[in-house]
Formats: structure tokens, sequence, C-alpha cells
């Protein structure tokens, strides 16, 4: 489970990051010709490819981006095999997005990773720094302020697109259409108010623990990922006038499933 900590209205939430684009399809399976925590793209399997001994996370990203360049089909992944048992899971899922930047495809590759590494049965987290998989990097606020002079001073939207590119800022809007390839879930029951980890902080920095600078790091992970998350959702509003609006609550998103039917039986019936 990919877990990015972010600071929300005086809370920290712990939100689980997965794709879209990607269906658990069988469970406790074990299947002769493909192991654990596989990615099978097109009859091509990772543990057979060059990229089977990088480290890098973005290697399955790139081993599945050739693989599907000329068939861009549905690929397979399997999770780690359950404890003390053979047995797996499988995900289908669809094609990567095209590549906008090294950055977003450490994230991308992050979120493959969690998948690979799953244990069925089991609920191990992995904390997620926007930060330390650079996603700021290209964020910046020069490029930010010249697509803000663009979107204010051009009321043509048509001529937006190579404004941008000349501006060098295109890559800022590929980024919001390349982030809507996540679901990001807020974990229930996880919620901690802003006052009661600070008051926590205090109290343990006295002493000096593990837990306490474990704890720091958390609230400082959470902190610059409401930072840059903040400046993603900014470029949206200004680009598309709302905000980005991607982390919800299970509560918030069988609200929008209902809506959603809701809206589908009206034109059904139309």
């Amino acid at each position: 489970m990919l877990i990015l900590p972010i600071v929300n209205k005086n809370r920290i939430l712990n939100v689980q990051i997965t794709l879209k684009n990607a269906e658990k399809i069988r469970k406790r399976v074990s299947f002769p010709d493909a192991e654990e925590s596989e990615i099978i793209v097109n009859g091509k399997k990772l543990s057979e490819s060059i990229y089977k001994n990088s480290k890098e996370d973005k290697a399955a990203l790139n081993f599945i981006r050739f693989n599907t360049l000329h068939y861009p089909r549905n690929y397979l992944i399997t999770t780690k095999q359950e404890r003390d048992s053979q047995f797996y899971d499988v995900y289908e899922v669809a094609p990567p997005p095209k590549k906008v930047s090294e950055e977003l495809d450490n994230l991308y590759g992050r979120v493959l990773t969690d998948m690979r590494k799953e244990v069925p049965g089991t609920n191990k987290g992995r904390y997620l720094s926007f930060e330390k998989v650079g996603l700021d990097k290209n964020l910046t606020d020069d490029k930010i302020m010249k697509l803000q002079q663009i979107v204010r001073e051009e009321r043509d939207t048509t001529k937006w697109p190579t404004l941008f590119e000349m501006a060098g800022v295109a890559d800022l809007t590929a980024t919001i259409h390349f982030i809507q390839n996540f679901d990001c879930t807020v974990v229930a029951d996880t919620t901690i108010p802003e006052n009661s980890l600070n008051d926590t902080l205090k109290a343990l920095e006295v002493i000096r623990t593990r837990d306490s600078k474990n704890l720091r790091n958390y609230y400082t992970m959470a902190q610059k990922n409401r930072d840059i998350y903040a400046k993603l959702s900014y470029i949206s509003k200004l680009v598309y006038n709302r905000p980005l609006n991607l982390i919800k609550s299970n509560k918030q998103k069988q609200k929008q499933l209902i809506k959603y039917k809701e809206q589908l039986n009206i034109q059904n019936a139309g």
C-alpha cells in the first residue's frame, strides 16, 4: 500500500495512491508460466527482459512502454505470494500514458513497484514523498508565473497550447493530465489533527528518541506533499478553471459513483 501523507485543513491525511486503470482480476492463483511480482506485456515477461535486474522503479515502466509501443494492449501484474503459500493475485492494467518527465515516470514506477510488492492478506504501508520522486523539480515559481501571464493576457484559449510551448511551460499542463491517471483515496480512520501531532512532537523531542525523529520526518513529508499538491492544483485552476480535486474519501467516491449512475440512467431513459 503506497501512502501519501499530506496536510489538509489542519489535519494530516493518509492517502492511498493506486492506478485508476488497474483492476484485480484474479485472487489466490498460481500459474506455471508466471512467477510472483511479474509483469507480462504482449506475452513478454519483465523477468526475461534486459530490465529485470534494474533497481530503478521506472525500469518496469520502460519495459511496459517498449512492449506496448506498437501494440497498446492491457498488461498483467502479479503480486508477491501470500505468506506460507504459493498463491498470488493478478492485476490487469491499461497501457501507461506517454512520457512527460523523468519525475512523473518515477512516480508511476513507484506505484507499479508497490503493486508487485503487495502481499495479499497483509496491509503494509510505504510512504510516498512527492519531493523524493522529484515531482517539484519542474514546478518552479518562474514557470508557473509564465503560465499565469499567458492565461491572463490571452483570452483565446485555442492559442494557449502554442504559447505554452513557446514559453517552455507546456509540461505543466501535461503534468496535470498525467497525474489524472492516479486514484487517491483517504485511508479511513487514519486522519490525525495537526495540533495533536504537534503536541506529541513537543513531548517526544524532549527525550530525543527514534520515534520523535520518525514522526518529525513524517510531518515534514506531509507538509512538503501539501505544498507540491497545492502547486499542481493552482496550475489546474489557472488552465482548466477547476482545482485538482484528486484526493477523495471513500464516502465522496461513493457519492460520485451514485451521481454518475443517476446521470447515466437519465441519459438512457432519454
